[in-house]
């Protein structure tokens, strides 16, 4: 995240000026309780931080943990969160809560990571909750027991997110007013599509990448144009019922000039879509599809996408 640059040793961070706040929530197993991270989470909202970055997840649901990423979204504190190293489908928490943005990690050529260097049936994990992804293998940082070891490198999830976390320090810099709902924002339309393993790496939103995967120049060049009107919240896309076995109303107020709705699958696949120039309720036919998790998403005239809601078809 903060490494310095030109510092005649090795290699560089994301944000060289920027301010660490190091919270321990693990013990020397790398285990650490959900009450532990909650508690650290509440600590660094309260002590004035500005983006949290948690490399580490569990398999079970936890509600002190997802309040408490819950709480550093109601505070404007944006959480950045690993995936998880299962090369599966199979969610880590708080990966999944909606108050978080989720990363994946790539390879050098920007495919997904299948398998990490250290063994081969590891692999970046995906899913619908994907936000992104960014570089997560052979990536370099601090050795903890030497002050003088700049060889150490590691790979994973847990890399890639605390790059993604660094890019949302910087963007924060540039304007300290952003919201979380504006970094997703940035970091989605900003990212780069279709780079990686093209039977994953499909057009537009997919499970394997997310949005893309973060292009760090794209994203501080273009942020200077805020992206607010671009929330879910300005949108008010909502849908009702979700789940929804039959048919699913869509409502939305205000929609830009030229805007689309379109469902995807969860392999990134186009189902349904409609041109939309109106606000109001929309009607969507349901009843033929596979039970599933889908996304919807609202696409600009540009092809970028403005806000997304997961529907769940039994």
């Amino acid at each position: 995240i903060g490494s310095n640059g030109n510092n005649n040793i090795g290699y560089a961070g994301i944000d060289w000026n920027c301010k660490l706040m190091v919270l321990k929530v693990l013990d020397t197993n790398n285990f650490g309780l959900y009450t532990w991270w909650a508690e650290a989470v509440h600590y660094a909202v309260d002590h004035g931080s500005q983006v949290i970055n948690m490399s580490l997840g569990g398999t079970s649901p936890s509600q002190v943990l997802e309040d408490a990423c819950q709480y550093a979204y109601d505070n404007d504190v944006t959480v950045i969160v690993s995936s998880g190293n299962n090369n599966c489908s199979q969610v880590f928490y708080p990966s999944v809560f909606t108050s978080t943005i989720a990363v994946g990690a790539t390879d050098a050529d920007d495919s997904r990571v299948s398998p990490f260097f250290w063994d081969p049936n590891s692999g970046s994990s995906y899913g619908s909750h994907i936000d992104v992804v960014a570089p997560g293998n052979y990536i370099y940082g601090l050795n903890h027991l030497s002050i003088n070891n700049y060889s150490s490198y590691w790979g994973g999830t847990s890399q890639a997110a605390p790059l993604v976390a660094g890019l949302c320090a910087l963007l924060m810099a540039q304007d300290g007013s952003r919201t979380p709902d504006d970094l997703r924002n940035i970091l989605r339309n900003t990212a780069e599509d279709e780079v990686g393993d093209p039977n994953e790496d499909v057009p537009g939103f997919d499970i394997y990448h997310g949005y893309g995967r973060v292009n760090a120049s794209a994203a501080l060049g273009n942020s200077v144009i805020s992206t607010s009107e671009n929330s879910e919240v300005e949108f008010n896309l909502n849908t009702f019922p979700n789940p929804a076995t039959d048919q699913i109303q869509i409502s939305i107020e205000n929609p830009p000039y030229g805007t689309r709705l379109v469902l995807v699958d969860l392999l990134g696949n186009t189902v349904w879509e409609k041109e939309i120039s109106l606000s109001g309720n929309i009607l969507m036919d349901v009843s033929a599809y596979s039970a599933a998790e889908y996304v919807l998403q609202l696409i600009s005239l540009q092809g970028k996408p403005l806000a997304t809601k997961k529907i769940v078809i039994n």
